[in-house]
This record gives structure tokens, sequence and C-alpha cells, in this order.
């Protein structure tokens, strides 16, 4: 009986990661969002989140979503640091911040939607600036 429930468990744990694999489908999600009012914050909510909301799931020490604190200093060092953070990954942070199906473009919106409502300006203000996005 002991090995018959446990046989039970493991293949319903195997099913069950082969049906969130299936249905894991970020390329249909990016599509769906793109050009939304709202698509950096989904992108956030969705790719980043769980590494940086203010009670993040994985602390990593991330910058957290509208912290002044954590983005200030980063922001000094400028937005090329950011970019290429982004871009190429940093400490635990995968390259693209875990959504390879993203593009630059996206992760800019994401990384706008995380910044504190005062940054957003200037941060878009030096991103015409900067000569990847020209």
């Amino acid at each position: 009986m002991y090995w018959n429930c446990k046989m039970i468990l493991i293949l319903g744990w195997l099913m069950a990661s082969f049906c969130y694999s299936a249905s894991h489908h970020p390329q249909d999600f990016l599509k769906q969002i793109q050009g939304t009012p709202n698509e950096g914050e989904q992108i956030v909510q969705h790719f980043c989140a769980n590494c940086h909301a203010l009670k993040p799931l994985i602390d990593v020490g991330a910058p957290r979503i509208g912290e002044k604190e954590d983005w200030q200093v980063r922001l000094q060092k400028g937005i090329g640091d950011i970019l290429q953070h982004t871009l190429e990954g940093i400490n635990a942070m995968p390259p693209r911040g875990g959504c390879f199906e993203c593009t630059d473009q996206q992760l800019v919106l994401a990384i706008v939607a995380m910044l504190p409502e005062e940054f957003r300006a200037s941060f878009l203000l030096a991103l015409k600036d900067h000569k990847k996005y020209n």
C-alpha cells in the first residue's frame, strides 16, 4: 500500500510537471500584452516580481519595485549599467531577467515599471541619449 501511494504521488507530480511545461507559453503572453498601456507592469508581474517585489519570494538583494533607495545607487552608475545588467544578467539574475522571449524594448518597459515614479522621466530621457536605443 505504501509503495502504491508513493508511485501515485510520483506519477502525479510528473504529470503536473509535463502539463506545466506544455502550458507555459511566454511568447503567447507577450504577444497578448504587446502595445497595452501597462505592458511593462505585466511583464514585471509575470517575470520579475519573484525577486523584485517589496517582499520577494526569492530574496537575492534585487532592487525592489518602486523603492527609491534600491534604485538611486544603480541609476547614479548610469543607464548603461542598468541596461547591461538587464541584458547580460548580474549575480543571481539570469540574462534578460529570465524573459528570453522579451524584446529589448519590452525589457526597457519592465525597467521603467519597476522604477520609482520620480525616476521614470529622467531614465527615459537618458535612454534617448543612449547609443543602443537611438
